[in-house]
């Protein structure tokens, strides 16, 4: 059973790839990781959510577990409970912005931060095992009263009320759907709530933060001040101003960044980014007298960057936000409400006011990852190609089998060539 984490935890289509015997077998796993643990488990609004998360239960407490279950909860808000009733894990049972064919394990320590690479390695090992408690050693499954909890938690982090100010929020058929709208509404703002349904088949689908036109369009329709669109749990955001411009992670991340140094609050003066971050950010950065640090990409390497560097804010382009002062991952909801304090002071198109250089992204779907990317004349390619644009990278993803291409360059034409040029490259060598 090697080999089975991502970048994002165990991911794959939910039946066929990703079956309930390798949710019970990882949820066995945690119990030979630590005997009697406590496992914090939520899930997002997927079909395929409750088998699995039902098969990981059985799995944690026939090994002497316990299970606090709080049914449907964004990723970050298990990542909260593990630390605040310090339990030994947290599971999230979502495949976050995929399709709703999907489904995933994420894995939390007790530390609410993703497992070690090493832990990962453990887990997997003990998966081809499995471990049974006594009959009268078994462990429990209690429901977690997460929601009413997690939504007062987040408006707590607000430092002013909302009064008078209008937003929209599209929550992607998801796990955001019922806490987005009520921390909002708590906080006094005026909400239009989109895309909140929790059947399970059109989680992501033509909504959320993977279409951001959606987000424009309805922004400019409420007249809000601003919009903000999560994906399907919750642990990412794209927003879009009161002119209908999209806000993604890159000018969050300098939004924030620029709040704190003004403050004289940012420490350390660094944010930590990936790969991907813009450059146009790393230079607005660096006017402000802020370092950039870049990770690869996965919300994991940021947060582990960021606990080596001190840094408070770090993130992903594609909406992944770390505020540390307030949690140790990636929050959408949280990302939303403190923006939300930030435009109830000065326009959001007016903070977001940053230059960024076009960026092309592409993808190419392969058999093995690991053997295209190893192509020595695929590497020499991509050198005599990044020589005529800003940058450029070529990776396997984390979670799908797939070569992802990213360019970035002065004109939108010349990333576009240069990411079309590559994906034509590695099309020739698959077929070939």
């Amino acid at each position: 059973m090697g080999n089975l984490f991502g970048t994002d935890g165990i991911r794959g289509i939910a039946g066929e790839e990703l079956t309930s015997r390798t949710a019970f077998a990882l949820g066995n796993a945690l119990s030979r990781l630590k005997a009697e643990p406590t496992v914090i488990l939520g899930q997002d609004t997927r079909v395929s959510s409750d088998m699995l998360a039902l098969a990981l239960a059985a799995g944690v407490t026939s090994g002497g577990g316990r299970v606090l279950g709080g049914g449907v909860l964004p990723t970050a808000a298990v990542s909260h409970f593990v630390r605040m009733r310090g339990a030994d894990f947290g599971v999230v049972v979502s495949a976050s912005h995929n399709p709703a064919a999907y489904n995933g394990l994420k894995v939390f320590g007790e530390d609410g931060r993703k497992l070690s690479e090493k832990q990962e390695k453990r887990a997997e090992h003990y998966m081809g095992e499995y471990s049974f408690a006594g009959p009268l050693s078994m462990g429990r499954y209690d429901p977690l009263a997460g929601e009413e909890t997690y939504v007062e938690w987040l408006a707590g982090c607000a430092a002013r009320p909302l009064k008078g100010k209008k937003f929209v929020v599209d929550c992607a058929n998801g796990a955001a759907g019922r806490i987005a709208p009520a921390v909002f509404k708590r906080l006094g703002a005026e909400v239009v709530a989109a895309n909140t349904n929790r059947g399970g088949l059109d989680i992501n689908e033509g909504c959320g933060a993977l279409y951001p036109e959606r987000i424009r369009a309805m922004t400019l329709e409420a007249g809000a001040d601003a919009g903000f669109a999560y994906d399907g749990d919750a642990d990412r955001l794209i927003a879009c101003d009161e002119k209908g411009n999209i806000v993604d992670g890159d000018k969050i991340l300098c939004i924030f960044a620029a709040t704190l140094k003004s403050a004289g609050a940012l420490r350390e003066n660094v944010v930590v980014g990936t790969a991907h971050t813009n450059t146009g950010a790393e230079n607005y950065l660096k006017k402000l007298g802020i370092r950039l640090i870049r990770t690869d990409i996965g919300d994991k390497y940021v947060a582990e960057a960021m606990q080596k560097s001190g840094a408070q804010i770090g993130g992903e382009q594609s909406g992944h936000i770390i505020l540390a002062d307030y949690a140790v991952t990636g929050d959408g909801i949280l990302t939303s409400v403190k923006l939300a304090e930030l435009v109830a002071e000065k326009n959001f198109s007016r903070l977001a006011d940053i230059r960024l250089l076009p960026q092309y992204n592409g993808s190419v779907r392969v058999k093995d990852k690991v053997r295209i990317l190893g192509d020595e004349y695929l590497r020499d390619f991509i050198d005599r190609t990044r020589q005529g644009v800003a940058r450029l990278v070529v990776r396997a993803s984390g979670t799908e089998p797939v070569v992802r291409i990213f360019a970035e360059a002065e004109s939108m034409k010349a990333a576009k060539a240069a990411v079309e040029k590559v994906r034509a490259y590695i099309r020739a060598a698959e077929e070939g």
